[in-house]
């Protein structure tokens, strides 16, 4: 960042203080003939931070897909990536270890800064070398080194044969940023708000305040960048208004008060289910349902504490009942889960329905561990994030079902900052036994629900520190199929492996759910299993 850049946005940050953060730049009039429409969202999950490279969680990815670009992206309903910055796909070498990247030319950041190769290399290079703590840096693990070939085409150098790279590079980690604006050696700071990138949207001011007891975002204005170039549709909106809500009855008190048009996903399942008796009635709100892509999981420190031994967590798997929790907690608003992934993702298997199957009874397991010398009950602390009401209702369920098995005595503890403060508070120290997440889709690959939970070194995004030697082996011979059902056998086996270790284990899947006005326009149309909120495709009629 240059000394200039720098000064602004150290004056920006210093109004923090007060309530608002600058953005790039101020709100400008309509761009392109753009409907002259704000659109007001309303989301339980504030964004962590507007640094790519420094965030893993859903709340700011999906600020991400709106502000940045990446190379490619996944269109509309579409679960294969297609060209967003670059003109198509990347070329690879006859050994598959180079892939060359064309990018469109004239390309311009929302302040006017050009978007070329050096641009391109800076933000994936920048990834690698910050290594977040977040783990997000792993989604590169396969990228050795990125060359500028010429200002429209970069050369990514792989350590070995990748069939998702370009998948890699749709996700929001893999978002262009501006070398003149961002450290190219460190992450910037939770509140560092004068981002700029080349999106659908610049960002105009981010409000900060207490949100659930913490510091949090409580708004983020974004208007039309006049500088965009790239494969999003029309706008039908000229501005987005994000406000972000302690939890799931805040997003609909706000819906009913008007304050917002829309919310998708953060809203309580019994709130979903009397808005659609609402909605046959005709009246209420429009309730939209659409696929999903995220799989609900336990998520155990097998490094340290009890859940070392892989027993205590095949206990664990031999316990729950999953469509207890899926009917009662989330009023048949998800699908109990037997697999890592959710279903319809290529080389997905059931693996954990083997539990079930054996249909062990509770006695069995309780004699299977005191037969190897376990103490029971086994005492353990399940960590969860606080502000949705099924959620609460779910870990309650746990606790009941492993303690009335007189095999475990569960403490729970909610986090009301969410799976951020989690994050801070017990998971990046390694203090925790065991805690709840929901895992998404960074790309629509059977290797994203695999790689991130299992693969490489160190505590991983899901902080469990399980690794195999095996599985990782598998990791890298089923990223040599490009023709991606041909790897059934290889995923088949790692998923048998993970079901028999237990370093998470799948609770549900789910659907996505939206509500709006009756006004607003578009929202099926990006309600889709990538879980990009394709927020310029929403339109509200006067």
């Amino acid at each position: 960042m240059s000394a200039l850049k720098r000064a602004a946005a150290l004056s920006c940050i210093g109004l923090i203080a007060t309530t608002t953060a600058c953005g790039s730049s101020k709100s400008a009039s309509p761009v392109g003939g753009a409907p002259s429409v704000t659109i007001k969202v309303g989301s339980a999950n504030a964004f962590t931070t507007l640094d790519p490279a420094n965030a893993y969680d859903q709340g700011s990815w999906e600020v991400y897909y709106n502000i940045y670009q990446g190379l490619f992206t996944y269109a509309p309903g579409g679960n294969t990536p297609s060209p967003d910055l670059a003109t198509g796909k990347c070329a690879l070498s006859s050994d598959q270890l180079t892939a060359t990247c064309d990018i469109r030319s004239g390309v311009k950041f929302s302040n006017g800064d050009p978007l070329d190769a050096t641009a391109v290399k800076f933000s994936l290079d920048r990834v690698a070398r910050i290594k977040s703590g977040t783990g997000v840096n792993a989604l590169f693990s396969t990228i050795k080194s990125v060359d500028v070939a010429s200002p429209t085409e970069v050369k990514i150098h792989l350590t070995t044969p990748d069939a998702t790279l370009e998948d890699r590079l749709a996700s929001g980690v893999a978002s262009i940023v501006d070398p003149k604006v961002f450290s190219g050696t460190k992450a910037e700071p939770n509140n560092f708000t004068d981002v700029v990138g080349s999106g659908r949207y610049k960002v105009d001011s981010v409000t900060f305040g207490d949100l659930g007891g913490t510091k949090q975002p409580t708004e983020i204005k974004l208007s039309l960048n006049p500088n965009y170039q790239g494969a999003a549709s029309a706008p039908q909106n000229s501005a987005v208004d994000i406000k972000y809500y302690a939890d799931q009855a805040g997003t609909k008190a706000a819906l009913d008060s008007k304050d917002v048009d829309v919310v998708i996903q953060d809203l309580n399942a019994s709130d979903i289910v009397s808005m659609q008796n609402d909605q046959q009635l005709g009246t209420g709100l429009q309730v939209f349902q659409g696929p999903g892509g995220t799989v609900r999981l336990m998520s155990f420190n097998t490094l340290k504490g009890v859940f070392k031994n892989v027993k205590v967590r095949q206990a664990v798997a031999e316990l729950i009942n999953r469509d207890t929790i899926a009917e009662n907690a989330y009023k048949h608003t998800v699908t109990p889960a037997y697999s890592i992934m959710p279903a319809g993702i290529a080389n997905e298997s059931e693996s954990f329905s083997a539990y079930t199957s054996r249909k062990v009874s509770a006695a069995t397991v309780k004699s299977n561990l005191e037969k190897a010398g376990i103490q029971l009950p086994v005492k353990f602390t399940l960590d969860y994030g606080q502000g949705d009401a099924a959620k609460a209702a779910e870990v309650q369920m746990i606790q009941q079902q492993l303690d009335q098995s007189g095999i475990f005595d569960v403490t729970l503890k909610g986090f009301k900052g969410g799976f951020g403060e989690m994050q801070k508070a017990v998971l990046g120290n390694g203090k925790f036994d065991a805690f709840m997440v929901a895992w998404s889709a960074d790309y629509l690959d059977a290797d994203d629900y695999i790689s991130p939970m299992v693969g490489g070194q160190g505590p991983g995004p899901l902080y469990n520190s399980w690794h195999s030697t095996a599985v990782n082996t598998l990791i890298a011979q089923g990223l040599n199929y490009p023709t991606r059902t041909a790897a059934f056998n290889v995923y088949k086996q790692v998923q048998e492996d993970i079901a028999n270790a237990v370093p998470v284990l799948p609770i549900w899947t789910n659907s996505q759910y939206a509500a709006a006005q009756s006004n607003v326009t578009g929202v099926p149309l990006t309600l889709d299993s990538s879980g990009n909120n394709r927020w310029w495709m929403i339109g509200k009629n006067s």
